[in-house]
């Protein structure tokens, strides 16, 4: 027999040491990121834990995944309430332990305590639920850094990543490992700026975000001169990286060509401590497949507790999904 529990926060041991495991999860909690309740499920069966499934409540526009234009501007005034199980900061969504369609279902039951609408994000294609909308997610670049990346690259690629990178050469830019709280203020703010050119518009980090997982982080800062105009927010451990966020001065960052750099220094730091792989995160397609990296599917999956609505959605999907410009 399941019995489902509600938990405080994830357990200590949630994902052991993945640098998008527990500490991540709770210090993220600690932030109160608005928009988003956040939640986990342990499911027990005869009394003996069995699985763990974090989770967040949100009102989603329905607008979110659109390119601009009149439409997304339409539905502008439109939200769902989805109980999602995954986590907003995190593209991959992972369930600790079993993931079979009992223990599923037991989580769907209690997740429509919370809403009427519940999905999976960023899941792979194989969950085994019943009744459910499945729609294409944001893939997940990944390069695998070999040391001899560079070295490995068509002469013409080479070129042209050494060519931005000179765009740069006048900067000055450090690597720290968390961050110094006198730049919270400035990195929120370059944060800030870049969220505000996005077109996609999930989340809306507070400054006690950077404050809480500071401690978990590795930072590139570029300084031009002594004012921060960019930074790169890296998480990882021996074998993948992550990154997090950027946050650039738009002022500054076409001239300096700031996005490549910090991206690219981000190749070397993996090259130099022998990293494996490098999750790029969503977004920017076009200049991570020219990186070389390969492309994670993910899927999202979607069911109403209204059998008629769970149709309708169905046939409405779409409207869920990224739009083409979104996975340029």
């Amino acid at each position: 027999m399941l019995t489902i529990e509600h938990l405080p926060d994830v357990p200590e041991d949630f994902l052991g040491d993945h640098p998008e495991g527990a500490a991540f999860y709770r210090a993220y909690a600690r932030a109160r990121v608005p928009g988003f309740d956040l939640g986990c499920l342990r499911v027990c069966r005869d009394g003996r834990s069995v699985a763990v499934a974090p989770f967040f409540v949100m009102k989603l526009p329905i607008n979110t995944m659109m390119p601009p234009g009149i439409l997304k501007r339409m539905l502008g005034g439109i939200a769902l309430r989805i109980a999602f199980v995954g986590h907003p900061s995190a593209d991959v969504g992972r369930i600790q332990g079993e993931c079979s369609a009992e223990v599923l279902e037991a989580v769907n039951a209690e997740l429509f305590k919370h809403a009427p609408l519940i999905s999976y994000k960023g899941f792979d294609g194989d969950l085994p639920l019943r009744n459910v909308n499945r729609v294409i997610g944001l893939p997940v670049p990944v390069l695998n850094v070999a040391p001899s990346y560079w070295a490995d690259l068509k002469h013409k690629v080479r070129t042209d990543l050494k060519r931005k990178l000179k765009a740069s050469a006048s900067l000055r830019f450090e690597e720290v490992t968390g961050l110094p709280p006198a730049l919270l203020p400035q990195v929120h703010a370059l944060y800030r700026q870049t969220c505000d050119q996005s077109d996609i518009q999930f989340e809306q980090l507070p400054v006690g975000y950077f404050q809480e997982t500071a401690a978990l982080s590795r930072y590139i800062l570029c300084f031009d001169g002594d004012a921060l105009v960019g930074f790169h927010q890296l998480m990882g451990n021996d074998q993948v990286m992550y990154c997090k966020y950027i946050g650039m001065d738009y002022a500054k960052s076409h001239e300096h060509k700031l996005y490549f750099a910090l991206m690219l220094r981000a190749i070397d730091i993996c090259i130099r401590d022998g990293v494996a792989q490098l999750d790029f995160g969503v977004t920017s397609y076009a200049f991570k497949r020219y990186l070389g990296c390969d492309m994670v599917d993910t899927f999202n999956y979607f069911r109403h507790r209204n059998s008629l609505v769970n149709a309708i959605l169905k046939r409405a999907s779409f409207l869920l999904e990224p739009s083409e410009s979104e996975l340029l």
